[in-house]
């Protein structure tokens, strides 16, 4: 492989600065092949390996590997398409060691690399039926999950995620039953449906390829108390009447009835 930029390599000497500079440009704007690409924790890309197709200006096919990186650009490139194919493999496989055990990637084309891309399927028993919402997240990162998130440190082994996440949902599903069931037995409006049973389906790509695995998890129930229900009617009653002495003051301060 050639090297025309390089933070570490020493480049190659057959061209100049500037004759190297201009074929970087090229390659790095070249058509995109094959890519590999980690994001940050803000969602940001962090590190960015594509193998690209470009052409000389005399008009000869050449293949790079472009190594984009928060610290570096490396570019590299060869006459043949299978050289290129193994530097641009090479050089992912190494980001993993590099990465120990969690997977370095986010996705990944390269055979054997785990992704930390991966997607879920969350469905919710409601009275019997089921719902279903389809989110994508990454390994080591914040997942949300309608009004719920389950903590990125949480969900980092790809077969161990759809027990995490069904089991943090319906934990976290627990306190808004409770205030459904409050609010219907006093008759106001729900906020939120009550759940039975999170069931929760994820799908990503490890060591082996793609993967499936499957977790339900039931919300416990806490049901409210005849005393609670009370006390959260006599909490209504009293702040109605509050604002309408508010109401009513304010009313007489401003002569408006």
């Amino acid at each position: 492989m050639r090297v025309l930029v390089s933070t570490y390599e020493p480049v190659t000497p057959d061209l100049d600065e500037e004759e190297r500079e201009a074929l970087a440009a090229l390659a790095r704007a070249g058509a995109a092949i094959r890519t590999s690409y980690a994001l940050n924790h803000y969602g940001q890309d962090g590190v960015r390996i594509t193998l690209r197709q470009y052409c000389t200006p005399e008009g000869e096919e050449r293949w790079a590997v472009v190594y984009e990186g928060p610290e570096s650009t490396e570019v590299t490139d060869s006459v043949g398409r299978a050289e290129a194919d193994a530097a641009y493999e090479d050089e992912v496989r190494g980001m993993v060691e590099y990465g120990g055990d969690a997977p370095a990637w986010t996705e990944s084309d390269v055979p054997g690399v785990p992704n930390a891309a991966y997607r879920v399927v969350v469905e919710r028993q409601i009275e019997g039926a089921w719902d279903r919402e389809e989110v994508a997240s990454h390994l080591g990162q914040t997942l949300r999950v309608g009004a719920h998130e389950v903590d990125g440190d949480e969900v980092t082994d790809l077969t161990k995620a759809a027990g995490v996440i069904a089991r943090t949902l319906a934990a976290a599903q627990r306190g808004d039953n409770y205030d459904a069931l409050l609010s219907e037995a006093v008759g106001e409006p729900t906020l939120t449906d009550v759940v039975g049973v999170f069931r929760v389906t994820v799908t990503g790509v490890g060591e082996d390829g793609e993967a499936t695995f499957t977790a339900s998890h039931a919300v416990p129930e806490e049901r409210p108390t005849a005393q609670q229900i009370e006390d959260y009617r006599r909490r209504l009653t009293q702040i109605e009447e509050d604002r309408e002495r508010e109401f009513a003051g304010h009313s007489e301060e401003t002569g408006w009835l």
